[in-house]
């Protein structure tokens, strides 16, 4: 091979990787976590849970919605088989209630426009996820997140602390 083969290898492989680059970078994505948060209002210190929204590309995201999953019934092979039956589909949340923020008074701040490579945080007290997990089978949360398109992103399953009894020495 001549030099100049070697150089037209080179730059069809630059090419290919710059527009397979652009073409990732041209969708907007974001992601979605759960952590524990300690936040002080007016003096006032309260623990809870954030909804952490982050967008991940360049490009602007207008949430709609931010929101929590938590499980309502335990869902066996034979629930999963006919819902994939009945829809034709394979659902990852089968057996949870997505549940909307402000029926528990929660404020999202939604709807809002998420700049590119912004985050946006939703704080929900600890009382009001003792209020959502009271009859739920197992304490696990998802958060999520909905943009005006319609598209749906997910937070890993948020293991929550059962509550202390906390007894006092007499």
């Amino acid at each position: 091979m001549k030099t100049t083969d070697y150089l037209a290898l080179y730059a069809a492989l630059l090419s290919t990787a710059v527009f397979l680059w652009n073409l990732l970078q041209a969708r907007p994505r974001m992601r979605v976590d759960i952590i524990f948060t300690v936040e002080t209002v007016d003096g006032e210190t309260r623990s809870g849970l954030s909804v952490c929204v982050r967008n991940l590309s360049p490009h602007d995201i207008h949430l709609a919605h931010v929101g929590i999953l938590y499980p309502y019934k335990k869902s066996t092979v034979r629930d999963r088989l006919a819902h994939m039956w009945r829809f034709k589909t394979l659902s990852r949340r089968l057996g949870w209630v997505h549940t909307d923020l402000s029926l528990y008074a929660v404020e999202t701040g939604c709807p809002l426009c998420l700049e590119g490579r912004k985050a946006h945080q939703v704080f929900i007290p600890w009382d009001k996820m003792e209020e959502m997990l009271a009859d739920a089978p197992a304490r696990r949360l998802i958060g999520t997140a909905q943009d005006q398109l319609w598209s749906n992103a997910y937070s890993k399953p948020f293991e929550c602390p059962a509550p202390r009894n906390d007894v006092t020495a007499g």
